[in-house]
């Protein structure tokens, strides 16, 4: 399945910084104004995965590819957005197709990057970003409820549910709808339904020196927030400018860099690079939207099977019949049975022929790290 991600939050608090750690790469504008990015930028980034080499080596696989999401840099808000301040329709638009949110905050001082309210206070930040996407959702409850009115109907219902709870203030994901009520209201993408990971972006420098600190005072500023909902949002650290430096440079100059910052712990130094943003983030991503991995490919190896993939998908009931369907509609159709084995048992064993799977049915539910051979004709 295809997850997208939008990387939300003020003019000028990193988000672009944060898309290139992401992408590794400079491909978003960053710039020291208001709306330097104003179209979309989107990069697939892969889901650290620490079965996928293994089961590719045992399957003689000439490539194994990872499960991706695509994170999709959106132009800044700003309050107004949800009447169409600063083109805040248009922006928003992009944010209604994804299925999550990272709302980037920034929590440093920097006088030579415009903050675009003229002062960093970051609770109040995160309140008018998330201010806007519930007075947005307000709006586009009440036009669909007006097409509405003439009948009693199951949408009907639901939105009357959600839009009294807007009014108070909640938004739509704190207010407890069923998974039918959730697809009901399925393709309006309500901007308070997505859940969301905030992201409180500081300096390089109090990132290095006291990691621990910055979280204690992350926390904080999370459970601060209003219009969100802490029982199922995430928040994490980052510096979006030591991301981008390091995550475009190879090894050796990513230590040289640390240890410019007076950072000469190797230990510390260790766990630095390895949770960069490309790599905590989709993790933290993967957690909110529970989502899982599982394995096609690692069967005997054939000219019609030479790549191991990793496969996303939600834990809510992915059968082996949809999971072929997925594959190719030929081998849904064609569907014989399927061959399972957890990944972390597989890769104790020399082939794929060697080991003690279980035969399933097509309406088998797909678990995490199941590894799926399908039988089809």
């Amino acid at each position: 399945m295809k997850i997208r991600v939008a990387i939300v939050g003020l003019p000028n608090v990193g988000k672009s910084k944060l898309f290139n750690a992401l992408a590794k790469q400079s491909i978003a504008t960053a710039e020291n104004f208001p709306f330097c990015t104003i179209d979309p930028n989107m990069t697939p980034v892969e889901i650290p995965d620490k079965y996928l080499q293994s089961l590719a080596r045992l399957a003689k696989s000439k490539r194994a590819v990872s499960a991706k999401i695509d994170f999709i840099d959106v132009a800044g808000l700003v309050k107004g957005s949800s009447k169409g301040e600063g083109l805040g329709n248009r922006f928003l638009a992009t944010v209604r197709e994804c299925d999550a949110i990272i709302h980037v905050i920034r929590n440093y001082i920097d006088d030579d990057i415009i903050h675009v309210d003229g002062r960093v206070d970051p609770i109040l930040d995160a309140e008018i970003i998330n201010l806007e996407l519930l007075l947005a959702d307000e709006a586009h409850v009440e036009r669909r409820l007006e097409k509405k009115r003439s009948c009693i109907t199951d949408e009907r219902l639901v939105l009357e549910k959600t839009l009294a709870q807007l009014e108070k203030g909640l938004p739509a994901r704190s207010i407890g709808l069923s998974e039918d009520e959730k697809k009901v209201i399925k393709s309006m993408g309500l901007l308070t339904l997505k859940p969301v990971i905030y992201a409180i972006n500081i300096d390089e420098i109090d990132f290095v020196l006291d990691k621990n600190e910055a979280y204690h005072h992350a926390k904080h500023i999370f459970q601060s927030i209003q219009y969100s909902d802490t029982s199922k949002d995430l928040y994490t650290v980052i510096s979006a400018k030591l991301d981008a430096e390091l995550s475009k440079v190879e090894k050796d100059d990513q230590i040289t860099f640390l240890e410019s910052l007076d950072l000469n712990d190797k230990e510390y130094q260790d766990e630095l690079l390895q949770n960069l943003s490309h790599v905590s983030l989709p993790l933290l991503v993967k957690q909110l939207l529970d989502l899982s991995c599982v394995y096609t490919g690692p069967g005997v190896p054939s000219e019609r099977s030479q790549t191991t993939k990793a496969h996303i998908f939600q834990n809510n009931g992915l059968t082996a019949s949809e999971l072929a369907g997925k594959l190719h509609g030929d081998i849904q159709r064609g569907f014989i049975k399927a061959e399972v084995i957890k990944a972390h048992d597989l890769i104790q064993y020399d082939s794929f022929s060697e080991a003690k799977t279980s035969t399933e049915g097509r309406d088998y539910v797909v678990q995490s790290d199941d590894v799926v051979l399908i039988k089809w004709k």
